[in-house]
């Protein structure tokens, strides 16, 4: 009898051994698909993610100038409430 509890023990812990196996083998290959996919992507709209990363960079030039003649503009207009007060 103690050894049949042992068996059974052992072929529990290699049935889950060799489920997990599978999970895992599943995930990989899923992921692989995902990864593929994702390179494909990335090769098909290159040139578009070019000049969008040029773009968001030419955007935060002018966001800075704008930000800058705003920020001159408000010294300017508090000047000109600090003469009108007087």
């Amino acid at each position: 009898m103690n050894t049949l509890g042992w068996q059974i023990g052992a072929f529990l812990i290699g049935a889950s051994a060799l489920i997990i196996a599978v999970y895992i083998g599943k995930l990989l290959n899923t992921t692989n698909k995902v990864v593929e996919k994702v390179y494909k992507i990335i090769d098909y709209n290159e040139r578009h993610i070019h000049e969008t990363i040029e773009n968001v960079a030419s955007i935060t030039t002018y966001t800075e100038e704008i930000v800058s003649m705003v920020s001159k503009i408000t010294n300017i207009m508090k000047v000109f409430r600090f003469v009108k007060r007087r």
